[in-house]
């Protein structure tokens, strides 16, 4: 199929690579070159709408939409989220008139917002709290008001927590091992709250699963299994011996107390896919790639 897929970073070029191992014809749309795709590339802004509409001449079948303010410390609540949303609406109700036949976009766990338990997709009821999760949320529900009736299929992916190589190094995983590696005391702001971390390689295998399978609208990406960030650490520790210096940790605090976990009744597990990492082995990739 001919794939057009909005977006580079480490989850764009992950699922890139995925879907070229796959056989599918790659065109990836993004303001930056990225020398690791393999793919033709499109430079552009997807703020100039105009502009960007013109690489939908190109007629793929699949659009995935990955792209989304995502930097540390400022996405929450940055402005710059209602432009993403603008976008994705526009996206949504330009398909149609190209000839798509299905549209990916890439959603987030904290669309569901503060939750005691896993969430489940079609079960679970959002509740976002940040402006990005709302907006997020508003993008949704446009984006499927605009595509109803319509011949195009639209899937929105709610991601949990990825992690794999080429990620911000401001990332919590990313710099947890910079702080191993270089002996650095770690201070982690929540120890109580569960989180499900993905690898960015099973991300793209579930894109990959849900092009080739019927899902519903709604989905989960994540594994099911939950950690806190310090059974994360113990995890990163033992991953990294020998080569980490000892560790003087910081003062912790208790944290959110909050459950960011994809519900194991979710549709993507229901239609027989499964992650292949478990945290260790996910954790061993990224670090066997950082060596190389």
């Amino acid at each position: 199929m001919k794939v057009l897929i909005i977006g580079n970073g480490f989850l764009g070029s992950a699922i890139t690579e995925r879907l070229v191992s796959d056989g599918h014809d790659i065109l990836t749309f993004s303001r930056t070159w990225n020398p690791r795709i393999k793919s033709r590339q499109v430079l552009g802004d997807i703020f100039d709408f105009d502009e960007f509409v013109k690489v939908l001449t190109w007629e793929p079948e699949v659009v995935i939409h990955t792209c989304w303010i995502t930097t540390p410390g400022l996405y929450k609540n940055d402005p710059s989220n209602f432009g993403y949303a603008d976008f994705t609406i526009k996206l949504a109700r330009t398909m149609e008139s190209y000839s798509v036949g299905h549209l990916i976009v890439l959603g987030t766990c904290a669309e569901y917002g503060i939750q005691k338990e896993p969430s489940t997709s079609g079960v679970t009821k959002v509740s976002p709290t940040s402006l990005y999760a709302r907006q997020k949320v508003s993008a949704f529900e446009s984006a499927q008001e605009a595509l109803r009736g319509s011949k195009v299929r639209f899937t929105w992916a709610r991601v949990f927590y990825p992690y794999g190589p080429n990620q911000n190094p401001n990332r919590l995983i990313p710099r947890l091992i910079q702080s191993l590696h270089v002996g650095e005391p770690v201070s982690l702001f929540d120890t109580s709250s569960v989180y499900d971390w993905v690898t960015s390689r099973d991300v793209a295998s579930a894109i990959s699963w849900t092009l080739e399978n019927d899902l519903p609208v709604e989905i989960d990406i994540g594994t099911t299994v939950g950690y806190t960030n310090l059974e994360l650490l113990a995890v990163l520790e033992q991953v990294c011996r020998p080569h980490i210096y000892p560790l003087s940790q910081g003062t912790h605090e208790f944290g959110l107390d909050e459950v960011f976990v994809t519900g194991s009744r979710s549709p993507l597990f229901a239609s027989g896919w499964l992650p292949k990492d478990n945290l260790t082995s996910g954790l061993k990739w990224i670090l066997s790639n950082a060596e190389t």
